[in-house]
């Protein structure tokens, strides 16, 4: 037999979007039949967007049965910067130049300066500030928005006060399996004058797909999802919300704004819809028995020139235990960038040593 009696291939467009996908068998042990091989079905299809690849395995799910008790991991002894007794005295201000009112507080979250140089211009949000732990099921739209209007106002800030760091997004590492170094919620933002790894794929490919159709490439897809249907989850004001035709990650959904332009282009009604939006997800993962997430939200730069849209992704992450923090982040898995804290050459050196 070749390779193509092997494979059975389908491949579709629709509103301008390709959907590829191949259905072949893994060969495995039955345990159940005494370790004779059986044929399991193997799907794989190609991301229409980003271009890459993922693999459905069935029999294997993310989905606990149950809840992790997560007071030894909430109320493990440690140093927490961002906790009531400790915030105000241990971060610091944005300079006046930049944002005149220092640190941003809206509702109970504060955004301050981020310590750690991820990129050009960083900033941290904390959902609360009064307490130390937010559980998910905690999570509504009104503390959502809050923390992200703050965010969104320091991206326009930033914009303002050195327009050539126009590659902003707006992200999350929610406990330690998410790669998130601290319990206490969290979110972080990168202004930057190069795009990150996925970012900049996204733009180039919402350029190329406007110079070649003059349509927006996330509006086709949209369309071509709110047309398929079966992937598609619906409206909620200025976003659409759907589930994407090859994801990255467990239970992912992204969610889209429906009006062009960059994340500092965005109202606070519309960064209002995002929070209703991200919050319905969550209280989805919730019911779901999820625990931990990422999310990375995405702007597209030089919006007018692409034609681009906002895109908010967001996975789930495996449950806490009490000893593992996993070492991929939102940047790696939402954005194909690997952050590492040692550069090769001091590897090198510390071998030859």
């Amino acid at each position: 037999m070749s390779v193509e009696d092997k494979v059975l291939v389908s491949e579709f467009s629709r509103s301008g979007i390709g959907f590829f996908e191949a259905q072949t068998v893994g060969k495995v042990p039955n345990l159940s039949d005494g370790g004779r091989f059986h044929d399991v079905p193997l799907v794989l299809r190609r991301d229409p967007i980003f271009g890459g690849q993922t693999r459905f395995v069935l029999g294997s799910k993310l989905q606990p049965e149950e809840v992790t008790d997560l007071t030894p991991i909430v109320n493990a002894p440690g140093f927490c910067p961002f906790c009531p007794d400790k915030i105000d005295a241990v971060t610091y201000p944005f300079p006046t130049e930049m944002v005149n009112e220092g640190k941003i507080t809206r509702g109970k979250s504060i955004v301050v300066p981020n310590i750690l140089s991820y990129s050009t211009y960083s900033a941290v949000g904390v959902y609360d500030r009064t307490k130390h732990f937010v559980d998910m099921k905690e999570m509504d739209s009104n503390l959502i928005g809050d923390l992200l209007t703050g965010m969104v106002d320091h991206a326009k800030a930033v914009r303002e006060y050195d327009p050539d760091a126009k590659y902003s997004s707006i992200n999350a590492n929610y406990l330690p399996p998410s790669g998130s170094s601290l319990v206490h919620p969290h979110i972080q933002s990168s202004h930057d004058y190069l795009p990150l790894s996925s970012q900049g794929k996204l733009i180039d490919e919402m350029a190329q797909f406007k110079a070649e159709t003059g349509r927006g490439l996330l509006e086709a897809l949209i369309e071509a999802e709110r047309d398929l249907r079966v992937r598609y989850v619906g409206d909620w004001g200025a976003v659409s919300i759907l589930t994407p035709f090859a994801p990255v990650g467990f239970r992912e959904v992204w969610i889209v704004s429906k009006m062009k332009g960059d994340i500092v282009d965005l109202t606070e009604a519309q960064v209002g819809d995002f929070a209703r939006a991200l919050a319905f997800v969550i209280d989805g993962y919730v019911k779901l028995n999820l625990q931990s997430f990422n999310f990375a939200m995405t702007g597209s730069g030089d919006a007018e020139v692409v034609d681009g849209n906002v895109l908010l992704r967001i996975v789930a992450r495996s449950n806490p235990t009490a000893t593992y923090r996993s070492d991929v982040t939102y940047f790696e898995r939402l954005y194909n960038e690997s952050m590492i804290d040692v550069t090769p050459e001091e590897t090198a050196s510390f071998l030859r040593g």
